[in-house]
């Protein structure tokens, strides 16, 4: 970690945080983004900066708290914002020189090194957030899309972690599997996620698998299996290989109904899918589940399965949200994801990404077990909070006392 020199600005200068996408899109990122803001904003004044990118008022946004947020406009190309109004990155640098302490969540792509430069110029400390290795080329088309990726590291995402004062990741493992991060290890604090308890409505439920409003009457035949996954519909998530392994399932004389909680792109060829694998009525398309049905759903579902492929994260959320909630999970054994997720046989299991075969054995086994009971010990977005104001304490950033 290097530090900035930052001892002469004053407590009640807010926290900047920086974040792609607004409080209305409901990604990993900004679920993480936003509770930080909001855990935050209770003892430090906080503004989130963002675009006008996937802005939509009249969908459910984030809870932010008492932190301010100001969205910047934007444009999108190769499915990420791009900030090309010299007014816009005006502001949001000048909101950096005015910061005690930035944190910037990447990637965010030709905005990572303009802040980095402008925090070390102001003795701003700034603290990168590094979520996954984006892989921008994916989202192109076109004979120069294959080099997309490449550029960005080399303008954007590599400057801009060379001038941090430190990087966050949620794995020690993923950082130093990264192409990217992997490079700058001597700056990486390893800070694990947390699960918001009061969304999932922990404690209180007592055990209870109350089958929540989201999931027809008569969504599940008796005595059948219940899956779920919770998380978008993107490619990335492998909900196609879920279906590949379910279709398998019901070859073996399971009967799973999977509860397929979430919204995206991918929902027509997966019902397409589905339907191509026989498993017509099996598969259930819950669309977006509000927060206070998700606890609920994690323990009606007999497992939650997120079968994620590749390095745009290491692990997900809702398998760690599962099992706190006491769902056996499986998820994909990418790197890092060990260091957050259940593998031990009875409270979760980890496979290969995109083994189908390894993916049925594990659901099939976890269904065949007992269920397990709820862990004592939960971490807590208060955890992470506290986590990352430690961070800004050793780089010199000055907190109230009330501060986590």
């Amino acid at each position: 970690m290097s530090g900035a020199a930052n001892g002469a600005r004053s407590p009640d200068a807010p926290i900047g945080v920086i974040v792609p996408l607004p409080p209305s899109y409901r990604g990993g990122t900004e679920e993480y983004a936003y509770r930080l803001a909001r855990g935050f904003a209770r003892s430090e004044p906080t503004r989130a900066l963002t675009t006008t990118v996937r802005w939509d008022p009249a969908a459910p946004s984030l809870d932010v708290g008492g932190a301010s947020v100001e969205r910047l406009p934007a444009r999108e190309a190769f499915e990420r914002p791009l900030l090309l109004r010299p007014a816009a990155r005006s502001r949001l640098l000048g909101a950096v020189r005015s910061s005690k302490v930035v944190n910037l969540h990447m990637p965010f792509p030709l905005v990572e090194a303009p802040v980095a430069r402008a925090a070390e110029r102001a003795s701003v400390p700034l603290v990168l957030t590094y979520h996954m290795d984006a892989d921008l080329g994916a989202a192109g088309s076109g004979s120069g899309a294959s080099w997309i990726t490449g550029m960005y590291r080399r303008w954007s995402a590599h400057p801009a972690l060379a001038k941090a004062s430190a990087i966050v990741s949620n794995s020690r493992g993923y950082a130093e599997r990264s192409p990217v991060l992997s490079q700058h290890l001597p700056k990486v604090v390893v800070i694990p996620k947390g699960v918001d308890v009061d969304r999932l409505g922990i404690p209180g439920a007592d055990g209870r698998r109350l089958r929540p409003e989201c999931v027809a009457a008569d969504a599940v035949p008796d005595g059948g299996a219940r899956v779920a996954f919770v998380g978008r519909l993107v490619p990335y998530k492998g909900v196609s290989v879920l279906l590949e392994a379910s279709a398998e399932l019901v070859r073996r004389g399971r009967n799973p109904t999977v509860l397929l909680a979430g919204k995206g792109p991918l929902r027509e060829a997966l019902e397409a899918r589905a339907h191509a694998l026989g498993l017509d009525g099996r598969i259930r398309f819950l669309g977006f589940v509000p927060d206070r049905q998700l606890g609920d759903l994690y323990r009606y579902a007999d497992v939650t399965v997120v079968p994620s492929l590749g390095s745009l994260e290491s692990s997900a959320t809702t398998l760690e949200e599962a099992a706190a909630c006491g769902c056996p999970v499986v998820g994909s054994a990418l790197p890092g994801a060990a260091e957050s997720i259940p593998s031990d046989g009875v409270r979760g299991r980890l496979v290969p990404p995109g083994d189908v075969a390894a993916l049925a054995d594990a659901i099939d086994r976890m269904l065949s077990q007992p269920r397990p009971a709820a862990p004592e010990q939960i971490r807590t977005w208060d955890d992470v909070v506290r986590d990352y104001f430690d961070l800004f304490r050793r780089l010199g950033v000055p907190l109230h006392p009330g501060a986590a």
